[in-house]
């Protein structure tokens, strides 16, 4: 009687612990480090492959599933410690989603080249010492689906996870770059408009990816600067440095505004080209007009909104309202006519705002939970 309770008890340990792992894995895999995984097989195989996020969670989590029954039938540890039979499934999952962000520009294992094999060896010896524990199975307290001997295996598991977690990519701003490169390549734009919407965080590779989709959106001059922008006007194209693309061809941004050029040119300069010559498309014009905004050049922006909008029109697209109400307070002089009563009372009150909050950073994050989705938001604290 009491060898089947210890058999039960034995079963229903490594029950609990296979499902928490395989449940674990394949979430993090499918869920959180896809697109992760998706940049390190495209740069590692030089673009020849695919990583298929739904197969390749599903063929991980089974492999690593094998390697834990393989360390099970080698260690055959007490009951108390069977969760550790999962580390080196453990690690090996932490070691393949540590994926730098600058894996395109050199793939290495970094300092995994002595961890893993260290921490094998340290697991070894962990091994021999457990196996001298074996005494403490024969305890018939700690049987049964509830036992001490399950919830020290879950906590055990739990900590296992969470190292994990910590270890791997957690770059926010790197996971939100390959989602919206993946959307962008599938031709899902408003997928890559929902990537991060509600995050302050980002960069100047993530703002050129959300203005390449808005623009295919016909939404740049809408909806620009109701994200977190990064790096002013350069941040607008692709140069492969600062601003870049990892699975996405940077040659289709050139080619949505015009063409691409032999020789370097500054972000604004090259759209000042392409809007004057035979090359430049429909959205050349309104990425040289953000670009204007982005660097507060807001004497430019007018001159050049001249020539590609008639600024009565009320389909005129907000931000560059938003901007012509605010260059008209700079320059009551040089005032351009605009009638948008609505937006002109909001910015009455963004100034009054303003005004009554003396301490900058309060009124900072004041402005933004009103007018963060605004251009003037930008203007005065971007």
């Amino acid at each position: 009687m009491e060898r089947n309770n210890y058999k039960n008890s034995t079963v229903i340990v490594r029950i609990v612990c296979a499902i928490l792992f395989c449940l674990f894995s394949f979430i993090y895999l499918y869920k959180y480090q896809a697109e992760i995984l998706t940049i390190a097989q495209h740069v590692l195989s030089n673009g020849q492959t695919h990583y298929n996020h739904l197969i390749g969670a599903i063929l991980i989590t089974l492999v690593l599933f094998l390697l834990q029954l393989g360390v099970f039938a080698i260690t055959r540890f007490p009951n108390w410690f069977h969760a550790l039979t999962y580390f080196p499934s453990m690690l090996t999952l932490a070691v393949i989603t540590d994926v730098s962000p600058r894996i395109d520009r050199g793939f290495s294992f970094g300092a995994w080249l002595w961890v893993y094999p260290l921490l094998l060896i340290l697991f070894a010896g962990f091994c021999w010492f457990a196996k001298q524990l074996s005494f403490m199975d024969s305890d018939k307290r700690h049987i049964g689906w509830f036992s001490r001997v399950t919830w020290v295996n879950l906590l055990v598991m739990l900590v296992m996870m969470m190292i994990v977690g910590q270890v791997s990519n957690d770059d926010t701003v790197f996971h939100y770059r390959m989602r919206a490169e993946k959307h962008i390549l599938n031709k899902e734009y408003d997928e890559v408009l929902n990537v991060g919407k509600k995050s302050l965080e980002c960069d100047s590779s993530l703002t050129m990816l959300r203005a390449y989709a808005l623009s295919q959106k016909n939404l740049l001059g809408e909806r620009l600067f109701t994200y977190p922008l990064c790096g002013g006007a350069a941040a607008l194209l692709p140069d492969n440095h600062n601003v870049r693309a990892l699975l996405l061809d940077t040659k289709d941004v050139f080619l949505h505004i015009g063409r691409p050029v032999r020789q370097p040119m500054k972000p604004l300069d090259y759209l000042l080209f392409m809007t004057e010559s035979e090359y430049g498309k429909k959205a050349a014009a309104d990425y040289l007009l953000c670009g204007f905004l982005l660097e507060k050049r807001l004497d430019l922006f007018v001159k050049h909104l001249k020539k590609h909008y008639e600024l009565s029109e009320e389909t005129l697209p907000r931000h560059y309202r938003e901007a012509l109400i605010l260059y008209n307070h700079h320059n009551k002089n040089l005032a351009v006519p605009i009638k948008d009563n609505v937006l002109e009372t909001d910015y009455q009150d963004f100034r009054s705002l303003m005004k009554q909050i003396s301490n900058t950073i309060e009124c900072k994050n004041k402005a933004r939970d009103v007018y963060g989705n605004t251009y003037w938001y930008y203007y005065h604290f971007g």
